[in-house]
């Protein structure tokens, strides 16, 4: 939830200042360019509020009311409550889920999107390290940030229990998990794949929001912020959704205990979002200290704890199997502390 309070912060503060730098110095700034960005380069430059990796404003002047009210990090965090907030109170799952239906589009305009840009670049890829194109490193000390994100991505699973538990034939959840997992993979792949083989500059430069790899003036990469901007507005609700019922029905055995516990929920966590938002906006950091935590917690311990707690209730267990389920809380343990070792890698 909080990564996608950053990004829909950052899609937002984008696209309304694409529209505003065009509607008052058209044919200036916002003049279309294909410009590959390589915002490590320029990561020394102090945050103004108004700077980031896709979307370089000139610095406004006092007299220049819109730049200072429209502040990326200071400011557009909690205008966005406005368009989120009112949707997170609604009772019923049904919506939720369809209207995060609508976002679907945007998924397929990504995937497009990056399709073109790869076949317009070409593939940049040197393992052997002759200097003749784009050198890739096959192993690197930084795999403990990979292995953060993989277990956010493990854990983030069990939302499909709280998403498949009100489906009208739960008979079909195996099959329709299958082809959403199928779906997801394939756009894994073309997204996540594809953009790093074709990327024309070093792969250090690749932003943990591929977008920020774009000047602000990519047409192409402006439609993409709108639809993702969208997506992320129609997916936020049904987050909130999980979240809520897991929560409330520990808590009250209800789902939906009132309407003015479900407001104050949101409320805190919505004001959770906007303080990341507005002092740590670093997704990839996110993402892999909340990976790493939850994976060590619900991945790596609580499973083999439960193992262990029956196997000795039954008299089963043995100093090798009490070996081998430590071995592993360990490694849950060293991915979440690896974390803080890499604290300069966004």
């Amino acid at each position: 939830m909080i990564v996608y309070w950053v990004l829909m912060t950052n899609f937002l503060y984008n696209v309304v200042s694409f529209a505003y730098e065009n509607i008052h110095a058209p044919g200036n700034e916002t003049s279309a360019s294909t410009e590959v960005l390589c915002p490590l380069n320029t990561s020394h430059a102090p945050d103004n509020g108004n700077v980031s990796g896709m979307f370089h404003m000139a610095t406004p002047d006092d007299n220049d009311t819109f730049h200072h009210v429209w502040e990326r990090v200071k400011t557009v965090p909690f205008f966005l409550v406005i368009l989120v907030f009112p949707l997170l109170n609604f009772k019923s799952p049904t919506f939720f889920t369809k209207f995060n239906a609508l976002g679907t589009m945007s998924v397929v305009y990504l995937v497009v999107f990056v399709s073109v840009k790869a076949s317009q670049w070409g593939i940049h890829l040197d393992f052997s390290h002759t200097g003749k194109d784009v050198d890739v490193t096959e192993a690197s000390v930084y795999f403990p940030i990979l292995t953060g994100i993989l277990a956010l991505a493990f854990f983030i699973h069990n939302a499909a229990v709280s998403i498949c538990r009100n489906q009208k034939h739960p008979e079909n959840n195996g099959r329709d998990l299958t082809i959403a997992y199928i779906c997801v993979m394939v756009t894994y792949v073309i997204v996540g794949a594809v953009f790093y083989a074709s990327f024309p500059k070093d792969k250090d430069c690749i932003e943990d929001n591929l977008l920020n790899n774009f000047s602000n003036t990519d047409t192409l990469a402006f439609v993409a912020r709108v639809f993702l901007l969208f997506q992320m507005w129609t997916v936020f609700p049904l987050l909130f959704y999980i979240f809520r019922l897991q929560f409330m029905h520990t808590l009250f055995g209800s789902t939906y205990p009132s309407l003015v516990h479900v407001i104050v929920l949101n409320l805190v966590l919505v004001g959770v979002c906007v303080i990341f938002a507005r002092f740590l906006p670093h997704i990839g950091t996110i993402i892999r200290f909340s990976g790493a935590f939850c994976g060590l917690a619900y991945i790596f311990t609580l499973p083999c704890l439960v193992h262990l707690v029956r196997l000795k209730q039954a008299g089963r267990l043995t100093w090798p199997t009490g070996v081998v389920h430590g071995f592993i809380i360990l490694l849950g343990l060293a991915n979440f502390v690896g974390q803080f070792f890499f604290l300069n890698k966004t």
